[in-house]
């Protein structure tokens, strides 16, 4: 079976880039597909590409208002369809769709593209929803449901992320003491994180206004913020350091920047809270939390709901009430049951998702596509 995979970035960015790396990997070890990928602009992703032995071609896309830029990019994927004899064209996101697509047609291969994100009933949105294709594959329940709003009778599939799950296995990390001292972190406090862009809807101001509340019944809390700052919203990080002095918790509150070592970071948390005030497509960092056996808190809206079961694998809350946020961190806190139960009922969730999956469902989406033989998407959450 060999597909086309077109990838309009050649950097990561979020979560779409890393799941593409890990359902690359994840084939490499099955070899159910033979991969040809094209990056529409130059970055390390296309080395990393290289670097797992795919054929991998680049074809920079320029700015999408230019005609002459667009026609010449569309062009050269069709050649490239056809030279690499492909049987189908996968967008990687919708952007690439608006490209591949045309290319599709001219060279008569099926199409599906990618929606890792929330569809929005914009122009951007509305035209690739109408472009050729054969199906939308969509990240999660969540982010398909706001896709059938804008492209109603298009068939849409859901496969969720992946998470290397070697990478978060607490057997092969320093245990949680081990990781603090070397992390230069409070040992005998009870640390609550979270790893996550520097941006409002990410809820980092609900999660310290909540510690601000839960330090009155956990006067040892120390709160952990993993992730840098995001150039669309540069004073966002001098707002939390605000909001932090007001609530009297400053000295408890840790802003560590970008990290590398994110399995390390997590591995010195006592609780994890993904605190999303906005609709989250799916949230792959609940799984690394819930792999490394930590207790996570996490909205009760969107992809997370779709990977925690309530009050078994995690706790779900919104988010937007700070005082419920707290109540739930105070909870586990308080009580090493809780916490140990959601740790061993995370550990146990978390091993749906791993790359295998991934790798085995996409490829049998694929070849349904190819063949004509796929279904109607199936509904509901995942049935373990």
């Amino acid at each position: 079976m060999k597909v086309g995979i077109v990838m309009p970035l050649a950097e990561q960015r979020g979560g779409a880039e890393l799941m593409l790396l890990h359902l690359l990997k994840a084939n490499r070890e099955a070899e159910k597909v033979e991969y040809s990928l094209a990056f529409l602009e130059h970055g390390p992703l296309v080395q990393q590409a290289q670097d797992l032995g795919y054929s991998v071609a680049v074809y920079p896309a320029g700015r999408l208002r230019s005609l002459w830029s667009f026609a010449k990019t569309a062009v050269a994927l069709f050649r490239w369809m056809k030279r690499e004899k492909l049987q189908l064209v996968m967008s990687w996101m919708g952007k690439a769709h608006l490209y591949a697509s045309v290319g599709a047609v001219a060279a008569g291969i099926p199409a599906v593209w990618w929606q890792h994100g929330l569809a929005k009933k914009g122009w951007s949105d509305w035209l690739i929803s109408r472009l050729p294709a054969k199906l939308i594959l969509s990240c999660s329940e969540t982010a398909a449901a706001a896709q059938r709003k804008v492209s109603p009778r298009m068939t849409i599939r859901v496969v969720y992320p992946a998470v290397e799950l070697q990478r978060f296995d607490p057997g092969k990390l320093p245990n949680r003491q081990e990781a603090r001292r070397r992390l230069d972190l409070p040992e005998n406090a009870k640390i609550v994180g979270t790893v996550g862009r520097l941006q409002r809807w990410k809820g980092m101001h609900q999660l310290i206004e909540a510690a601000g509340l839960a330090v009155r019944e956990c006067p040892d809390l120390y709160v952990v913020i993993v992730g840098g700052e995001h150039f669309s919203e540069p004073d966002y990080p001098e707002e939390l350091r605000q909001l932090a002095r007001r609530a009297d918790i400053a000295d408890k509150v840790l802003f560590a920047g970008q990290q590398q070592d994110v399995p390390l970071w997590m591995q010195a948390f006592d609780v994890f809270v993904h605190c999303s005030t906005g609709t989250e497509p799916f949230g792959m960092v609940v799984i690394e939390a819930m792999a490394l056996g930590k207790a996570v808190v996490a909205s009760q809206k969107g992809g997370p709901m779709e990977i925690i079961e309530p009050g078994e694998s995690g706790l779900l809350v919104d988010m937007n009430n700070a005082s419920a946020l707290s109540e739930s961190i105070a909870a586990i806190l308080k009580s090493p049951e809780l916490e140990e139960k959601l740790s061993k009922q995370g550990i146990l969730r978390a091993g749906y998702f791993h790359t295998g999956r991934l790798s085995a469902e996409t490829a049998a989406i694929l070849s349904g596509t190819i063949h004509q033989t796929y279904t109607e998407p199936m509904e509901g959450r995942i049935q373990m």
